[in-house]
């Protein structure tokens, strides 16, 4: 159980690593408004989608 808890977190941490490298990059912070906020939504979705993932995992690797 705590490998599968180890690579939620990991996960998660990767994600927003790759999220705020693609922010720099990208400049984002000078993009439009709406530009910006299309980019934090699918920021949230796939971090949503990553969670609901892998807590699965944590939540079946529980019961055994």
């Amino acid at each position: 159980m705590r490998r599968t808890t180890l690579h939620l977190v990991l996960g998660v941490v990767l994600l927003d690593a790759v999220a705020i490298g693609a922010y720099v990059l990208t400049d984002m912070a000078h993009r439009p408004q709406k530009t910006q906020t299309i980019f934090v939504v699918v920021w949230t979705a796939a971090t949503a989608v990553t969670v609901a993932f892998l807590l699965r995992r944590v939540r079946l690797a529980r019961r055994l």
